[in-house]
């Protein structure tokens, strides 16, 4: 029996981990897959009297990025992660581009390379230079063989959209990628398929999203260039 992949992720928040786990379904069907959350830890997503987001969002997960860079001595190549685990995916919505280290109280940046949003359509143009600024959150200068960057655009929605409902009049348009909430349609669906960007009602959905993955990587061209890489990496 072969020994399953252990992947690591590092993410803003639990409901992309679970978008995640649904894809990674869908590319490795046969494959068994040991999926470790590093960002946010899932003991302390929640606060368990509130259901609030209590740890998360793009600030939490810079600080994973820079903590894991200085404990592998500089780069996350080094670290231990990558020890324990056969493939890192680090995602960042590309909304994050339009932030700045100011606004989330960050005085430690590396560079002031945020924001870095370009004109989109194509969303390919602020999703390179985002991931510029996440390579060098974590201590490198290209992307190390074992580690994916997932870039959502413009975030991870239009994903979650495009696959639950792929006959969308807004998701057939070019410009999916570019609308700046794409998680708005999941309000217009009919009412008995309707959800909430709730972790237990993403849980209900993962079969659908993971079924409609095929679909959604043809189409967007983030969801296409993270499949491509994660199998690269993992073959």
């Amino acid at each position: 029996m072969s020994e399953p992949l252990r992947v690591a992720i590092a993410v803003e928040g639990p409901t992309d981990a679970i978008v995640l786990e649904s894809i990674l379904k869908a590319l490795l069907p046969d494959t068994e897959v040991v999926l470790d959350r590093l960002q946010p830890e899932e003991s302390l997503a929640f606060d368990p009297q509130s259901s609030r987001l209590t740890v998360g969002g793009w600030v939490k997960l810079y600080r994973w990025c820079r903590q894991s860079a200085l404990e592998g001595g500089g780069s996350v190549s080094g670290s231990s992660v990558l020890l324990h685990h056969d493939v890192l995916i680090v995602q960042v919505d590309a909304d994050l581009a339009t932030k700045s280290y100011s606004s989330g109280s960050i005085r430690d940046a590396p560079r002031q390379d945020l924001p870095c949003d370009q004109p989109c359509p194509p969303p390919g143009r602020t999703t390179d230079a985002l991931r510029n600024v996440v390579l060098n959150w974590l201590g490198e200068s290209d992307t190390p063989p074992r580690v994916v960057l997932s870039t959502p655009s413009m975030n991870v929605e239009a994903w979650v959209v495009a696959a639950v409902w792929p006959d969308n009049n807004l998701v057939q348009q070019d410009d999916w990628e570019c609308r700046s909430n794409p998680g708005g349609q999941l309000r217009r669906l009919p009412i008995a398929r309707r959800f909430r960007k709730r972790e237990e009602d993403y849980r209900q959905k993962q079969q659908e999203i993971q079924f409609g993955w095929p679909d959604v990587s043809s189409k967007l061209t983030e969801a296409r260039r993270f499949t491509e890489g994660f199998l690269a990496a993992v073959t």
